[in-house]
């Protein structure tokens, strides 16, 4: 009783710690299966709020899928699988500022886009896709199925197929009506035409000296962190990132086979070609599967690999050898018996189903004279015929008509099988027989040479000591040289799909986009990848690439250096000469001459000098020397010997319209997806479904 009442007055307390079991109990299951109570749920991705469900995605790759095999294409599956998201974000995109601006499609659009004049490229893809004439008979055979005798099911199926397209056509015509908007929204003033106008139409030539900036010490101009990050601070926008990214750290083991196992491998080839000389057949490949053969009989003049044809145009009946080697891939060859015959006759080949008897008569009208066009209007049993047909009397499958076709004579229709049943058969007529020619009897015999689990053990173990006694990204990258491993970097996201260069590793980017900073990763990869990768995290980047990161650091350390040899060679040569034979004295350095052509995306022919210079240019009247400035790569001091303004006279109408469509094309072309993302978020939970 004692016991009893003890339990009763704790029994709030166990409720508790069931309670709280209970709930790590589940929680751990979310977690582990990468969903949480409060995570995405059946969210693939956010976009400004708006929800992109993971099943109306996965419905999009399978499409996506099948068109790639359609197309004969391969693409990795993460790949695509970023690449469809993508296209659902900007189309969550569109759809949300259409929405906004109110555009709709009416009906009448619809019809003419779908029916009309507007249809010509809806219409080829049916009869691509469908192999119907139209849009038109495709809505008929839906919506009116008793026409075309369309079970009641196939026309629920394109009822379907058809609201479908119907709802394509309309997101179309809405970008369509989106765009034209988007583009007419770029109108020039009179400044903005004229410049355009200098731009497109006027030609600069210069003559200039140039000091580079190379021939003044790097270590004479000290630069600071904190100059980076002044540099850095006064150009911000132009390190925005989209989404969170992560540097990352990484070893890649390739696994090969060892010296071991190739010299394991060359034994075992050495054996086979042994055997394959000394026994009938293949025996000697029986039970070993590594060596995959494929015998035939072909004619010499037919092999197209060299070394295989060296061999058959010269190896001993019965002598095997190795042809090639690429890499572990070995060509291994045995010879069985050459022959010289024909290989190949051109017939007429007509299919006819029915009993010999029929077969017997379709054969004799034949060769009375009645054309292969006119047996089809006189004998039902005519299925169909081949015209100039070659046929290989190489091949195994025709071993028991050979004979009859090599000696039936040409010009007259037989048939080869004279036991024809009720199920038919073929008639053919010989059109021509090639001389005989050299064939060989041979197998060519692939090898490759595989790693052996010992070799992938110790691959494996090696990496796994390195990992353990190298616990920080710090130690990753300071110890990796020295257990021989190579360290590559890499910035991930989770629009990631893969490691540039490696198929396979979303894994390790999933790893990467839940770590915290200075971890290491357990092994990813295996024998099926062909690689053991292990990755260390190095550091965060939320709205703005950092001026810590390595390659900014680097590029705003240069510009930092070059704006201080700038500045101090504008210092030493300003006002020092009269003209620019002066300043090349001066500076060390010859005249040299550009041309500088407005409205291209490098005014200078030769590159030297950046924008800011040729904004000078484009201000200079003709005779008029500038400089010293500040150039791409040098100080520069420039005069402008002419300007060609290639005779075309000064339009307002021309040059604003010229703007507004080339300004609102190229950022329809190039920025839209930006423009339309503006400020807004994407949230991509795509590494917590596919990983």
């Amino acid at each position: 009783m004692a016991t009893l009442e003890k339990i009763r007055s704790k029994s709030v307390l166990l409720l508790v710690i069931i309670g709280v079991a209970l709930l790590a109990f589940i929680l751990g299951d979310f977690f582990n299966s990468g969903r949480t109570l409060f995570g995405p749920g059946t969210t693939v991705a956010k976009v400004d709020g708006k929800s992109i469900d993971v099943q109306e995605f996965q419905r999009r790759v399978e499409e996506a899928n099948q068109q790639m095999q359609n197309s004969g294409r391969k693409i990795d599956q993460a790949a695509l699988q970023q690449q469809v998201l993508n296209e659902m974000v900007f189309e969550t995109l569109y759809k949300d500022e259409i929405n906004k601006l109110g555009l709709t499609v009416t009906n009448s659009e619809l019809t003419e886009a779908m029916f009309g004049t507007g249809a010509e490229a809806l219409n080829r893809m049916i009869q691509q896709q469908y192999g119907l004439e139209s849009a038109q008979q495709l809505h008929d055979m839906a919506y009116n199925p008793d026409k075309y005798g369309v079970p009641a099911e196939t026309a629920e199926q394109l009822k379907a197929m058809w609201v479908n397209l119907e709802n394509q056509t309309e997101e179309g015509l809405l970008q369509q009506k989106f765009n034209t908007l988007f583009t007419g929204a770029f109108v020039a003033n009179e400044l903005d035409a004229k410049a355009l106008y200098d731009e497109n139409g006027t030609t600069s030539q210069v003559a200039y000296v140039n000091k580079p900036y190379s021939s003044l010490p790097d270590e004479q101009f000290e630069v600071s962190d904190a100059d980076v990050e002044k540099e850095w601070s006064a150009n911000k926008q132009m390190y925005a990132i989209p989404e969170e990214n992560r540097t990352i750290s990484y070893i890649a083991v390739d696994i090969v086979p060892s010296a071991e196992d190739m010299a394991a491998a060359q034994n075992a080839i050495n054996k086979v070609l042994g055997d394959l000389s000394s026994t009938e057949g293949l025996a000697a490949l029986d039970g070993k599967n590594e060596f995959v053969a494929d015998r035939q009989r072909v004619a010499t003049s037919k092999i197209r690999n060299s070394r295989v044809k060296a061999f058959a145009d010269s190896a001993a009946v019965g002598s095997a050898a190795i042809v090639n080697r690429m890499g572990n891939d070995f060509t291994l060859a045995k010879m069985f018996g050459r022959s010289f015959e024909t290989d190949s006759i051109n017939v007429d080949m007509i299919a006819i189903q029915g009993n010999k008897a029929t077969m017997d008569s379709v054969m004799a009208a034949l060769n009375a004279g009645t054309s292969i066009p006119e047996i089809g209007n006189k004998f039902a049993g005519v299925q169909g015929a081949q015209d100039s047909l070659w046929i290989s009397m190489l091949d195994p499958q025709i071993v028991q008509y050979k004979e009859t076709m090599l000696n039936a004579p040409v010009g007259r229709f037989f048939n080869p099988d004279t036991t024809a049943t009720a199920n038919g058969g073929y008639i053919f007529r010989v059109k021509q027989r090639r001389a005989a020619v050299p064939v060989v009897d041979m197998a060519v015999i692939n090898y490759t040479i595989e790693p052996s689990n010992a070799t992938v053990n110790t691959l494996e173990a090696g990496l796994n000591k390195f990992i353990t006694e190298n616990t920080t990204a710090q130690a990753f990258a300071d110890n990796a040289a020295k257990a021989g491993y190579q360290v590559f970097p890499a910035t991930v996201s989770a629009s990631t799909p893969m490691i540039t260069g490696m198929e396979d590793t979303r894994s390790v980017i999933a790893w990467a986009m839940d770590a915290k900073k200075g971890k290491v990763s357990p092994i990813f990869g295996d024998e099926q990848t062909g690689r053991f990768v292990v990755a260390a995290l190095n550091d965060i980047y939320d709205d703005y690439t950092p001026a810590r990161d390595p390659q900014v650091k680097t590029m705003l350390t240069s510009k930092v250096r070059n704006d201080k040899k700038a500045k101090a060679l504008i210092e030493q040569y300003k006002g020092k000469a009269n003209d620019l034979t002066g300043y090349a004295a001066l500076m060390a350095v010859p005249v040299d001459s550009a041309k500088v052509t407005f409205g291209q995306i490098n005014p200078f022919n030769n590159g030297f000098a950046g924008s800011e210079v040729a904004g000078r240019v484009a201000a200079t009247p003709k005779g008029k020397m500038v400089g010293p400035m500040q150039g791409a790569n040098g100080v520069v001091v420039l005069q402008v010997i002419n300007v060609d303004k290639q005779g075309r006279p000064y339009s307002y109408d021309e040059s604003a319209a010229l703007y507004a469509r080339s300004r609102g094309s190229y950022a329809l072309g190039r920025n839209i997806q930006q423009v339309l993302l503006g400020n807004k978020k994407v949230q991509n939970n795509i590494l917590t479904f596919f990983k």
